[in-house]
C-alpha cells in the first residue's frame, strides 16, 4: 500500500466505532453478508468461505489468540489476530495478520488457518477471498486522505 502506515491501517481495521464500520467490511469483498461487532466485541462475519456456495457464521475473537497455531512473525511487529468460533463457542480456525511499514507504504501478510478437513481447493480460493478484502479495505482506508 503506497500513501500508509502499517499503523494507520491496523487502527482503522480495529476501529470498531467508526461510523462506516459494518458498510466498509461488507464492502471489502462480495462473499460477504455481515461483518459487524457482536456483544462482547468479537467480529461477527457471515461469508461465502472459499469459494463454499453456502454462507458460515462464525465470530473471531480479536483478544484471545490460545487457539491459534500460526506464531506470530517478529518481522511483522503489528499484529491482527484471533480465534474464529462457531454458534458453540468451539474453535474452528483463525487469523494472523501481521503488518509492517516499508518505503512508500507497508506490507500485509495474510494468514488464515482452517479446519483440518478443509478441501485444498476451498483455500487457494480463500486466498483470492482475503486479497479482494483487504486491497479494497486498504483503499477505503485511506479514501480520505
Amino acid at each position: 500500500m503506497a500513501g500508509g502506515t502499517a499503523e494507520e491501517f491496523t487502527r482503522w481495521f480495529a476501529d470498531t466505532a467508526r461510523a462506516d464500520q459494518t458498510l466498509s467490511m461488507v464492502a471489502a469483498n462480495p462473499d460477504h453478508f455481515l461483518i459487524d461487532t457482536a456483544p462482547g466485541g468479537r467480529q461477527e462475519v457471515i461469508e461465502t468461505t472459499g469459494g463454499s456456495p453456502l454462507a458460515t457464521r462464525f465470530l473471531v475473537d480479536y483478544d484471545d489468540t490460545t487457539p491459534v497455531v500460526t506464531p506470530r512473525d517478529p518481522d511483522f511487529p503489528l499484529d491482527l489476530s484471533g480465534v474464529a468460533r462457531d454458534n458453540t463457542g468451539r474453535a474452528i480456525g483463525g487469523v494472523r495478520h501481521g503488518f509492517r511499514d516499508e518505503p512508500g507504504g507497508f506490507h500485509a501478510r495474510l494468514r488464515v488457518e482452517f479446519p483440518a478437513l478443509v478441501a485444498p481447493h476451498m483455500i487457494t480460493q480463500h486466498r483470492w477471498h482475503l486479497a479482494c478484502e483487504f486491497t479494497n479495505s486498504i483503499e477505503f482506508a485511506f479514501t480520505t486522505r
